[in-house]
């Protein structure tokens, strides 16, 4: 999502195939009017039926065939007049204007047209010349055609609203993306210097009181900001990666408080391909360590769950500590763990934490089950 958010923010132009769109619309165009002449001249040859007249269906269709042919020939001019032209403000009485005349005008070369077509088709209103004909029709059907070029130009004007409507909420999505994925980043960043501070907190104390211990806690802690920076741009790793990289963070942990903490990390081999959230883990264990093991005087255990139920995976940090009171379940990187479940997955995760019935704090949570494509 970074990615392509980067692409959009430079200016990335999408391929347009104007041939294949061009050549679409044309085929839309005669399509319609098709469908139109079929109508109409089903409409005529069953009203003749009705009457009692003799009107044959091959008459009948020829003449609105040519009708609609016209017409279809007119329509890309009309459209050609209405993206020119658009009915919008701040020009809509010049707009206006412009088409009451194209309307007048595409309706006179409509029975221009139809006129010399007439004879031949067998058209009801024929005289002897072309003139007479275009006369007769000109005083009988000029207000029934008026209308047909506001309704192509209405159907332009309806597509061009469809379309703004469907690019702008493409838009929104696509910074309803950027924004989630800049909040995401900047939750992360506000993890990072908590776990680095306690690391070199107890790098610190362990160079007064083992250096050989210090050193060898110094070089996990290189690792693991390594493997940090090296997935900086991913929201998701594998559970086994999340559980690789919270292992190395209880080693450092366990080099500073000894034999006062054990840890248990149960997780079957088959749910270390699912797919969770960079880093949730760690400032779970975090807050479990500090509300669970500091503020007491001997051992405490950690311990670390993952099990899948149906299409939903479930994982949970415990410890046997003496609990929290309410105000203290909304810490800093549980608020941020909170935030960043809500934007990754919205309504489709769970995430509680809660005294345990048994002693001490279970932070639990939910993410649909999914796994590396």
């Amino acid at each position: 999502m970074t990615q392509l958010a980067r692409k959009e923010q430079v200016g990335a132009r999408p391929v347009i195939n104007n041939g294949s769109d061009v050549g679409r619309r044309g085929a839309v165009i005669v399509a319609a009017w098709a469908l139109v002449a079929l109508l109409f001249a089903g409409q005529a040859w069953i009203a003749a039926q009705v009457r009692g007249e003799p009107l044959a269906w091959a008459r009948a269709s020829a003449i609105w065939i040519v009708w609609a042919a016209v017409w279809a020939a007119l329509t890309p001019i009309a459209l050609r007049i209405e993206a020119r032209f658009p009915l919008q403000r701040p020009y809509f009485l010049g707009a206006l204007a412009v088409h009451g005349v194209a309307s007048a005008v595409c309706a006179l070369a409509n029975l221009a047209i139809f006129a010399l077509a007439a004879p031949v088709i067998g058209a009801a209103q024929v005289e002897p010349t072309w003139l007479g004909t275009f006369s007769r029709l000109l005083g009988t059907t000029l207000l029934l055609n008026l209308p047909v070029y506001w309704l192509i130009v209405a159907a332009a004007h309806v597509e061009r609203l469809v379309r703004a409507a469907r690019e702008r909420d493409r838009r929104q999505l696509r910074l309803e993306a950027q924004l989630a994925d800049a909040r995401l980043q900047a939750l992360r960043t506000q993890l990072q210097p908590h776990f680095l501070f306690n690391a070199i907190n107890t790098i610190s104390v362990l160079m007064r009181e083992d250096v050989d211990l210090a050193d060898r806690t110094l070089l996990q802690l290189s690792a693991l900001l390594r493997r940090s920076l090296e997935s900086t741009e991913a929201h998701e790793v594998t559970l086994g990666e999340e559980i690789g990289f919270l292992e190395s963070y209880l080693g450092i942990e366990q080099a500073r408080f000894g034999e006062r903490l054990s840890y248990r990390i149960l997780i079957p081999d088959p749910l270390l391909e699912a797919r969770v959230p960079n880093l949730i883990l760690q400032p779970l264990v975090e807050n479990a360590l500090r509300h669970g093991l500091a503020t007491r005087a001997g051992p405490g255990r950690v311990e670390v769950k993952a099990a899948r139920r149906g299409d939903a995976l479930l994982l949970s940090v415990a410890d046997d500590g003496r609990g929290l009171s309410p105000a203290a379940t909304e810490r800093v990187g549980l608020a941020n763990t909170r935030a960043r479940l809500r934007l990754l997955y919205a309504d489709r995760q769970r995430f509680d934490v809660r005294n345990s019935g048994e002693g001490g704090v279970i932070a639990e949570i939910e993410l649909p089950w999914r796994t590396v494509p």
